[in-house]
């Protein structure tokens, strides 16, 4: 396991990784785990919630914004990609190897590739909404402009391309509702973190 140490300074994009990062962030609670593996670029839009933890190889380009609520956790080859918006509440788990995306290609005589010059291409930015008490299995592809209710389950390699109902599990491709999810008990939900 390579430690922050044996980072040499000199690392392309050692600036976008781990705690080089903090203070490059629009906000970053300083409870917040970054794993020194995890590149987060255009970090000036990204917000990262109290004991919120982002793991090595996990990617994210902030777009026009990503917000990362608290107590989340961000496990290993996630990405959150595409341009757009993403917003995510408190007490998420999302799966690794799991997609956000938040943007897709307009496929109307246009080619389907960035770099290319002005009118060649079309992006569709958007925006992902992922509320509250989430669960995302590992391997999940998670479309633009598509809100996650609160407490929902989305099962292991679902492709979620519509909305999904609180309170309910959803599972694969495209991800349909196989049920309803009890809400939090009392004791969980009346829960406030320490100060």
């Amino acid at each position: 396991m390579i430690s922050r140490q044996e980072i040499p300074g000199d690392f392309p994009g050692n600036e976008f990784m781990g705690d080089s990062v903090r203070k490059l962030l629009k906000k970053c609670a300083e409870s917040a785990k970054l794993f020194p593996l995890a590149k987060l670029c255009k970090p000036d839009v990204i917000e990262i919630g109290e004991m919120a933890r982002i793991h090595d190889f996990v990617f994210m380009w902030g777009g026009r914004g990503i917000k990362i609520g608290n107590y989340n956790d961000i496990q290993p080859f996630v990405n959150i990609w595409g341009g757009g918006e993403a917003i995510l509440g408190d007490y998420i788990s999302i799966g690794g190897g799991s997609q956000l995306l938040t943007a897709t290609y307009d496929y109307n005589g246009y080619r389907m590739v960035d770099g290319l010059p002005d009118g060649h291409t079309n992006t569709l930015f958007g925006k992902l909404v992922i509320e509250s008490d989430v669960y995302v299995g590992v391997n999940c592809t998670i479309m633009p402009n598509v809100t996650i209710g609160e407490g929902a389950v989305i099962g292991g390699g679902s492709f979620v391309n519509k909305d999904v109902e609180s309170w309910s599990v959803y599972v694969g491709s495209p991800a349909k509702k196989i049920g309803q999810r009890p809400r939090l008990k009392d004791h969980i939900r009346d829960w406030k973190p320490p100060v």
